[in-house]
C-alpha cells in the first residue's frame, strides 16, 4: 500500500527540457560533483535540476518577483539536503531488495502518452534532441521511487498498520470538526446600490423587504426588477454557500433561518442587500464507523507521528553514512554537514617531505640491526 508520496514523481518531457535549456543559458561548465553519499556522487546538473524544479513549483503556487525570490532562497538550502536525503534512502532500498523498475516504466510510459508519443523509443528520441539522457531520467526516477518505497516501509508502514482502534476512535473525538460536513445554505438577493444618497437607498432596500414579504410574491421576479447589479438578471439567484464561508454579518442576519426567510436589510460596502433563504442543509458529522473515515483518520495520525520519525530514521542513517559536500555548496542553513576531510594538494616539495621522513623512518629500523651486525 502506497502510503504517502514524498516528492513529485511525475516527470514532464518540457519540464526537463525547460531545465537544459536554463542550463544552457549559462556557461558551459563541465559537470562536476557536488556531494559524495558512500560509493555515490551528487552532480551539479542534479542540483541544477533540483533548483528549477524548486522555482517551477513555487511558481505553480503564484509567487513572484520579490516573493518568489524570498521564498526560493529560504528553501534552498533543503534543496541538497534533499537530494543527499534520496540518495541514502534509495542505497537503503538496494539493502531492502526493494524493486523499482517496474513504477519507473510505468512512469516512462505514461509521460510517453501525455507527449503523444507511441514507442519509449520516440519519447528517447525526443529526450535526446533537447540534450536530455533517458538513462540519467530513468536513474532519478529509480531514486526517487525508491526513496518512498524506504520511508513507507520502514517509517510510515509500520505507523499506519500498527495503529489500534483506541488510538483512532480517541482521534476521532477529538477531532470531530474534520470529519463533519459543513452546513450550507441556498441564497438569492436583492442589491440596492448606496449610490450619493444613503438614505434614499435604505428606504428602497426597505421597501423591497416589504414587497418580497408580500404573499405570493415571486422573488426572483423582484429581484430582476429591483435589484441594481448583474446577478438580479438571473433573478438574484446565488446558490449553495457554505454557511462558514459566508461574511459574519449576512451569517448573522441568516441565522437559523428556515426556507423562504426574508432577511431585513444588510449594509454591505457599496449598498444594501436583501437576502432569500431557498433551502437549507444542517451541517453532518461523518460516523467513524465509514471506511473512508476510518482510512482518513489513520493517514492523519501516520503523516503527524511519522514526520518526527522520519527525521530521526534520516538522522540515523545519515549517522551510519560517509557523507562529503564540496565547500562551494555547502550553507550554513543546511541539515546535513560534510566530512571534515583535510586534503593536503599534491606538490613537489610535500613528495619530497614525505621521501624524507620515509627515509628516517626506515633509517630507524635500520640501525639497530646494524648496530648488532658489528658487535665482537
Amino acid at each position: 500500500m502506497k502510503l504517502f508520496r514524498t516528492g513529485a514523481l511525475c516527470v514532464s518531457l518540457f519540464m526537463i527540457a525547460s531545465v537544459v535549456r536554463a542550463q544552457e543559458g549559462e556557461a558551459k561548465l563541465v559537470d562536476e560533483i557536488v556531494a559524495r553519499v558512500n560509493s555515490s556522487v551528487i552532480l551539479r546538473s542534479a542540483y541544477l535540476r533540483a533548483q528549477q524544479e524548486l522555482l517551477e513549483e513555487l511558481k505553480g503556487r503564484g509567487l513572484k518577483d520579490a516573493e518568489l525570490e524570498k521564498q526560493f532562497n529560504e528553501l534552498k538550502p533543503v534543496i541538497l539536503d534533499g537530494l543527499i536525503d534520496t540518495e541514502l534512502l534509495s542505497q537503503r532500498a538496494k539493502d531492502l531488495s526493494i524493486d523499482v523498475e517496474p513504477q519507473v516504466n510505468q512512469q516512462l510510459l505514461r509521460v510517453m502518452k501525455e507527449n503523444n508519443l507511441t514507442s519509449l523509443e520516440d519519447l528517447e528520441q525526443k529526450m535526446r534532441e533537447v540534450g536530455v539522457d533517458i538513462q540519467e531520467v530513468r536513474r532519478m526516477l529509480r531514486n526517487r521511487f525508491a526513496s518512498e518505497a524506504v520511508r513507507n516501509r520502514e517509517v510510515y508502514g509500520k505507523i499506519y498498520h500498527g495503529l489500534t482502534e483506541k488510538e483512532k476512535r480517541d482521534y476521532y473525538e477529538q477531532h470531530k470538526e474534520a470529519f463533519t460536513t459543513p452546513g450550507e445554505v441556498s441564497l438569492s438577493r436583492i442589491f440596492i446600490a448606496m449610490g450619493k444618497e444613503p438614505t434614499q437607498a435604505l428606504e428602497r432596500a426597505r421597501d423591497a423587504v416589504n414587497q418580497a414579504r408580500g404573499a405570493s410574491v415571486d422573488f426572483a421576479a423582484l429581484a430582476k426588477r429591483l435589484s441594481e447589479e448583474e446577478l438580479g438578471k438571473k433573478g438574484g439567484l446565488i446558490g449553495p454557500i457554505k454557511i462558514s464561508e459566508m461574511a459574519t454579518e449576512i451569517r448573522t442576519a441568516i441565522g437559523e433561518s428556515v426556507a423562504g426567510t426574508i432577511t431585513d436589510p444588510i449594509k454591505l460596502e457599496s449598498g444594501y442587500a436583501i437576502f432569500r433563504v431557498d433551502g437549507r442543509k444542517e451541517s453532518v458529522i461523518k460516523p467513524f464507523d465509514e471506511k473512508e473515515v476510518g482510512d482518513e483518520i489513520a493517514q492523519r495520525i501516520t503523516y503527524e507521528r511519522g514526520t518526527a520519525e522520519m527525521d530521526q530514521y534520516l538522522d540515523k542513517i545519515r549517522g551510519e553514512a560517509f557523507i562529503e559536500v564540496d565547500p562551494r555548496y555547502q550553507l550554513a542553513e543546511s541539515k546535513i554537514k560534510s566530512a571534515q576531510i583535510k586534503r593536503v594538494p599534491y606538490s613537489e616539495d610535500n613528495r619530497k617531505g614525505k621521501k624524507k621522513d620515509k627515509d628516517k623512518k626506515e633509517g630507524a629500523k635500520e640501525a639497530p640491526k646494524a648496530a648488532a651486525a658489528t658487535k665482537p
